[in-house]
């Protein structure tokens, strides 16, 4: 019977192979055939159809196959920036088809698409912007303002209606699973711990938020009376007192051009752009395949390079995991050495999207920027979220670029334990007895509270964490350390709002920072270069399962409990920005 039953598991296993076999080799076909297509031809005059949903990313690997098998974007930030510039240059692109189904990007990042788009209308060239069938949220028409023309669906949905923050609190469900948690922070206004101490946001907490919510709430309204013409005390009463939640509202209030059905929006672009027959376009994804040179006829003529060194997710000790948002220390360590020491390289540009994580690996990647620093100029680049560890790390580059909507500051420090074991006893049964050699000994076990003695040696440890972050704020900013503690405690600021208070030199994308850096390094022309190199799905191979597994079943509040057993008893200089922007 054994043997029998042996026989049936080998040949079970055998077809689940040859099936996985299967499925790998066919996706690897379809990615090899979709890069091995040649250059895609733009005929004259065409119309350049850019259909942005979903996320954005800051970095992607473009790997066609993890494309197929992970979802993984096609085309990061850079991509989408760099297309649109070429498009604004190419002769043959005579206008644009901007198609917005439902954009799900942090604020700064539609500043930088924004300005792209702005780059491409100042070309002269048309441009219309649509939702379809999709609503268009305030997300899309903050894109869409740049166009000559807005239109929407009769029936579809326009939200108008204001911005909030959502915040998740997982104390109740500590407290249902009996664990303690044990806070220490600096700075009232440090509220990631607030997630795990309270039910709702502190009186601190509130103002911050709601002082970066009105900022992009303002940014919003003035982007959409410069454009429409309209005063922005009209436009703001439009989305407190009308809540508009319509097209047809849209339209009579003047936000719109027209209801339209796409095959109207495409009459209307064929006889802007003097087409006839079916029109001639290229999609976003197609053109991002033509070469810079066939586009815009200017080759590259230097070797100079300016690297491009990426710090995205979570700042961690380690290596960067595969497939979540975090920068681990020492992977960021060995790509700020290959910019270091590349003799084509004259400059470096840091791009920062992290809420901060761990201090140590913060301080220890901001040692490699400022052995960097000595040797060539830096520059850092403020994304989304530059804030508390991205801002430490900010302070080793010899100018700090921010985008005005840049979540940055929170200059704090916190340490959270927990104790686990009333839990177990409680809930499993299970106690645990030991021995040690020192008081001490076990201060860290997660199965007791903390005892003040203990409690009184970590926040001893938190407040010289603080103490070295605000004198890497003083000498970097050449501020006084009362002065950094001021605007510091853990406050967040936006970019606009960091400026004023001295934290960054100037506002800007990642294009003002590229160009600030090739004026440092007294460039003319360059080459950009971008560090670390996303890894291929092949290199990830051995993560697939468990990251598919993973992203399956995960809930929002497991993912933040797994966080929490990396994260337990380590000084943190993370942000306070744990929420969901409608």
């Amino acid at each position: 019977m054994r043997f029998f039953s042996s026989l049936l598991a080998s040949i079970l296993g055998t077809f689940v192979a040859l099936g996985l076999l299967l499925l790998l080799g066919s996706a690897l076909a379809a990615a090899l055939l979709s890069t091995s297509s040649t250059t895609p031809t733009v005929r004259h005059n065409s119309v350049l159809v850019v259909e942005l949903s979903g996320p954005v990313p800051e970095i992607a690997s473009q790997d066609p196959l993890a494309g197929l098998l992970l979802d993984e974007a096609s085309y990061d930030l850079q991509d989408l920036r760099k297309a649109l510039r070429n498009a604004a240059a190419d002769d043959r692109i005579g206008g644009m088809w901007l198609k917005l189904r439902g954009v799900q990007a942090s604020w700064s990042t539609l500043e930088e698409i924004r300005l792209a788009l702005e780059v491409f209308k100042a070309s002269g060239k048309p441009m219309y912007a649509s939702s379809g069938e999709y609503m268009m949220a305030e997300r899309d028409y903050f894109l869409a303002t740049v166009a000559d023309s807005i239109f929407a669906l009769p029936e579809a949905f326009f939200e108008f209606n204001g911005m909030y923050l959502e915040v998740m609190f997982l104390k109740g469900l500590l407290d249902k699973l009996d664990i303690e948690p044990e806070i220490i922070r600096v700075g009232e206004y440090k509220g990631a711990v607030e997630s795990y101490s309270r039910t709702d946001l502190s009186r601190e907490n509130e103002i911050q938020l709601q002082s970066v919510l009105d900022e992009y709430n303002g940014r919003l309204i003035e982007a959409v009376a410069a454009s429409r013409a309209m005063d922005p005390e009209d436009v703001r009463e439009l989305a407190t007192d009308g809540a508009m939640i319509t097209a047809a509202g849209a339209f009579e209030a003047g936000l719109l051009d027209g209801l339209l059905y796409e095959d109207e929006v495409t009459d209307l672009l064929r006889d802007r752009t003097g087409q006839d027959g079916d029109l001639r376009s290229v999609r976003l994804t197609s053109y991002m395949r033509v070469p810079d040179a066939e586009a815009t006829g200017e080759r590259a003529r230097t070797d100079d390079r300016i690297a491009i060194v990426y710090a995205v997710g979570t700042i961690l000790t380690g290596t960067s995991p595969s497939g979540i948002s975090v920068v681990g220390s020492a992977t960021f360590r060995d790509a700020m050495e290959k910019a270091r020491e590349d003799e084509r390289v004259k400059a470096v540009v840091l791009r920062i999207n992290s809420p901060g994580g761990s201090a140590v690996a913060s301080d220890a990647m901001w040692r490699e920027i400022e052995l960097t620093a000595r040797e060539k100029p830096v520059v850092a680049s403020m994304g989304d979220v530059a804030a508390s560890g991205g801002y430490w790390i900010a302070t080793a580059a010899d100018t700090i670029v921010a985008d005005r909507a840049s979540v940055t500051g929170s200059i704090g420090v916190f340490g959270m334990l927990f104790n686990v074991g009333t839990a177990l006893e409680s809930n499993l049964g299970i106690t645990t007895d030991g021995v040690q050699t020192s008081p001490y000994a076990d201060m860290f076990s997660a199965l007791r509270n903390l005892r003040p003695e203990e409690r009184a040696i970590l926040e001893q440890a938190i407040a010289s964490t603080y103490d070295r972050f605000l004198e890497r704020v003083s000498e970097a900013r050449g501020m006084e350390t009362a002065a950094v503690d001021s605007i510091g405690k853990g406050r967040v600021w936006t970019g606009r709002q960091a400026m004023e208070v001295g934290l960054v030199d100037a506002l800007g994308g990642m294009d003002t920072a590229i160009e600030l850096a090739a004026e440092m390094a007294g460039l003319q022309a360059w080459q950009t270069r971008l560090l670390p190199r996303p890894r291929t799905l092949m290199e990830e191979l051995s993560d697939l399962m468990i990251m598919r597994v993973r992203r399956t079943f995960a809930l929002p509040a497991a993912e933040r409990i797994e966080e929490l057993i990396r994260l337990n008893g380590q000084p943190q200089a993370r942000v306070p920005l744990d929420f969901q922007l409608r």
